[in-house]
């Protein structure tokens, strides 16, 4: 299997230019992962890659992945980290396919996910060679590559369109969590947003984090928000038994917590309607996206963030809720503070809407 140098530069170009067209056209081939990766995905990850750290040393701007150093040990990590982040990217997308009532092809997968980067691979690329608006050129492609990545899940993994913002949103934070494992495992102090760098292993005041953009804003606050609760200790009744107070604190932070979510969730269901309506979303549109995911990200810890926020120990928060889960799959049923701690689950049971 050869390289096609024509193939490629009509992908890249339909890609940019007239990307639905493309898409459409390119996965009718049905074509095999191997033909995806060397016609398309290995060139313009290299070229990314490669050209990006030789323009940014050349024009002394931000360089791929935040990393600097030797040129050689540079490149070797930087193609390292990218071809991570992508195979994660698309085993994750494509295995959460399945879960979300689409279907799951590996192939397509790779040819999807390898259509959709083209933008924020081209503009990492523009983004090297120009200073001070550099970085901004590189987020808007890392922008617009998250808005063809939405728009190509039905196309090609057939998720359901009242499933499908669930899948993006669930997809992209396991991408996000496995990239920042893998990151911390291989020592990497610190991770390019595109407009900046920011360390990400070194979790920093929450001060700093609201100064991060969109979603990796966000990793850092949740990242202070959990150690902060990670620090709290409570030292439960020999009894068992939940007070009739704690009982309706975890009620009332529960039935404010399922609000939010629902609230949040529509609020992005209304966002994928509308996107769906136009043939080519806004600039308002991607960047509103794009932020969407931060706040998505922040919902799952918004219990956490409603016990701290509220003064409230974490600890002691999460053993009413085991306790009051108990009873109430034990329905009351066996000791005495199972009994009790039933009944005080029935006054509740509305404002948990069944998610204890």
């Amino acid at each position: 299997m050869n390289l096609d140098f024509k193939k490629t530069l009509d992908l890249v170009k339909g890609g940019l230019t007239a990307p639905a067209e493309t898409w459409t056209s390119y996965l009718g081939e049905n074509p095999g992962w191997q033909q995806t990766l060397v016609v398309l995905t290995a060139p313009l990850l290299l070229a990314n890659v490669f050209l990006g750290l030789l323009l940014s040393r050349i024009m002394d701007t931000v360089p791929p992945f935040g990393l600097g150093g030797n040129w050689f040990a540079a490149l070797v990590f930087g193609l390292l980290l990218a071809c991570i982040a992508f195979a994660v990217a698309v085993f994750v997308f494509n295995f959460l396919a399945g879960m979300f009532g689409g279907k799951p092809d590996f192939s397509r997968a790779f040819a999807a996910m390898s259509l959709v980067a083209i933008p924020a691979w081209v503009a990492g690329i523009v983004g090297a060679a120009i200073p001070w608006l550099g970085g901004l050129i590189s987020l808007a492609g890392a922008i617009v590559s998250l808005v063809f990545l939405y728009k190509i899940i039905p196309l090609a993994w057939s998720v359901p369109d009242s499933k499908r913002v669930l899948h993006f949103v669930v997809s992209l934070v396991a991408v996000l969590a496995i990239n920042i494992v893998i990151g911390s495992v291989l020592g990497v102090g610190r991770m390019g947003t595109g407009a900046g760098n920011y360390d990400l292993g070194d979790r920093g005041s929450e001060r700093d984090s609201e100064r991060m953009p969109g979603m990796f804003g966000e990793i850092g606050r949740q990242a202070d928000l959990i150690a902060r609760a990670g620090e709290d200790q409570f030292e439960p009744p020999a009894d068992g038994m939940v007070s009739g107070q704690q009982a309706r604190w975890v009620g009332d932070v529960m039935a404010r917590a399922n609000q939010t979510y629902e609230e949040e969730m529509a609020r992005l269901k209304k966002l994928s309607e509308q996107m769906d309506n136009e043939e080519n979303p806004s600039p308002a549109d991607m960047a509103r996206m794009y932020q969407g995911m931060g706040t998505v990200m922040s919902l799952n810890t918004v219990e956490m963030e409603m016990v701290k926020s509220g003064g409230g120990n974490w600890a002691e928060y999460q053993w009413v809720k085991e306790q009051l889960r108990s009873a109430r799959l034990q329905r009351g049923e066996g000791t005495e503070a199972l009994a009790h701690n039933y009944a005080l689950y029935q006054e509740i049971e509305d404002s948990v809407q069944g998610r204890l």
